[in-house]
């Protein structure tokens, strides 16, 4: 079913390479540094497998019931693990002596970081959906950038918001997520991301 497809290729925890790669592609600064891009790379690839095998685990261990985590009261231990990755792995970005981490970097990791730790607090009492922060934080960075580099790419934010329509509609149909779940999850992760990269939260 196209549902669980769009689902998966555009899983959340797909979303912070999706988003790397978009930043690299518009950022001449960056093209200017391969050798961090791909070390940033590696690192996110990890904390895309990483927090995938762990969620799987606990699934095969009969702590979740599904690996979409429909129930809520199942979603804060999966969430705190996915967090617990990200900040081990902002602690080594900041610290590693061994390679210049630009400020772009950091500020995309910092408003991962308060986004999933926000909706980690949230759906305690409110199932947000995490496919659709997934969306919202990738639009959210792509328009930081734009906005701190003062070159708007329209047309690439309308294709973002194409798919995140399409994944939302998706999340919807699945009978996962209400409309207000799905809309939440989405402004809370475009306002985090872009907040944080214009902001500069991570230096």
């Amino acid at each position: 079913m196209w549902t669980k497809w769009i689902s998966g290729i555009l899983h959340p925890l797909l979303m912070p390479l999706v988003t790397l790669v978009l930043v690299f592609g518009m950022d001449p600064y960056l093209q200017s540094l391969p050798e961090v891009f791909v070390y940033m790379g590696v690192v996110v690839l990890v904390n895309t497998l990483a927090p995938a095998v762990s969620i799987f685990v606990l699934y095969r261990r009969g702590l979740l019931s599904d690996l979409d985590i429909r129930n809520r009261k199942e979603r804060s231990l999966p969430f705190f693990l996915v967090l617990a990755y990200f900040i081990m792995t902002y602690v080594l970005l900041v610290t590693s002596p061994s390679i210049f981490i630009p400020l772009i970097y950091l500020d995309m990791w910092m408003g991962l970081m308060v986004s999933i730790g926000l909706a980690l607090a949230v759906t305690r009492r409110f199932k947000i959906s995490m496919h659709m922060l997934g969306q919202g934080g990738t639009l959210g960075t792509i328009m930081g950038v734009q906005a701190v580099n003062g070159a708007p790419m329209w047309e690439l934010n309308a294709v973002l918001i194409f798919l995140a329509g399409w994944v939302g509609f998706a999340r919807i149909k699945m009978g996962v997520h209400r409309h207000i779940e799905v809309y939440t999850g989405y402004l809370l992760g475009f306002i985090i991301c872009f907040a944080s990269v214009w902001g500069g939260w991570g230096g």
